[in-house]
């Protein structure tokens, strides 16, 4: 119950965010802004290493957390209570997250992590280009980008709680959610010239991926708790 309670909270504060995002830009758009290249370096290194972050935890989900004390005494716990059940790419070996996997030879890959993984390294793609190209885009073509941006997170938001999925989808959903993020900042950087409405921007980023991630948890604990084995890895 307070699972279901944390994502609705989570659902409200990014429907706020985008929101937010959408006023700043209505209120702030400058028919004439002319964006100094290092601000616009500035900002594309803040989203690289954002990027970068979200490539880390793609493939090392919580890296961040094993030093904490409390996270190993909860995963101690954890394994206490649970059957023993290998993970391959970050589910349970089990039928019932077949669809939620991939496999490349003798490799098993997360669908959702990968395409996470794919989106961050295309969008640091973009940005390079973004820079190479250092030219000014035009109000309409940024305000495309933003709204198309936020599209993208919504479709990614829906597809997640989709019951029966296809893993190909859910790759390229996860792909175009990452470089939804890019849309949406380099459409509120373009509209308004403001470097603070860049870095805003980046930080909801963070609470939609943050998001995201507990619809994608909340799928799996439903998954988990309508199977019949004893295991309950979620």
């Amino acid at each position: 119950m307070k699972q279901k309670s944390d994502i609705f909270s989570y659902i409200f504060l990014s429907i706020v965010a985008a929101l937010l995002i959408i006023i700043l830009v209505y209120f702030d758009a400058s028919k004439t802004t002319i964006i100094n290249f290092y601000d616009r370096l500035l900002i594309v290194g803040f989203c690289v290493i954002g990027c970068l972050f979200g490539i880390s935890l793609a493939f090392y989900p919580g890296w961040y957390k094993k030093s904490s004390k409390s996270n190993k005494k909860s995963q101690r716990k954890k394994n206490e209570m649970v059957a023993s059940r290998r993970r391959k790419g970050h589910h349970p070996d089990c039928d019932e997250f077949k669809d939620h996997v991939v496999r490349f030879n003798s490799k098993v890959f997360c669908t959702g992590c990968l395409g996470l993984a794919l989106g961050a390294f295309s969008s640091i793609i973009l940005m390079i280009i973004y820079i190479a190209i250092n030219r000014e885009i035009t109000l309409i073509v940024s305000f495309l980008l933003l709204s198309l941006g936020l599209i993208l997170i919504a479709f990614n938001f829906i597809e997640i709680m989709v019951p029966n999925r296809h893993k190909i989808i859910h790759i390229f959903s996860n792909i175009f959610i990452m470089i939804g993020f890019l849309m949406i900042v380099i459409g509120v950087f373009e509209i308004t010239g403001s470097k603070t409405y860049a870095i805003i921007s980046i930080i909801f980023t963070f609470l939609w991926l943050y998001a995201r991630i507990q619809l994608s948890n909340l799928r799996h604990s439903i998954i988990c708790g309508k199977c019949k084995e004893k295991c309950k890895m979620y």
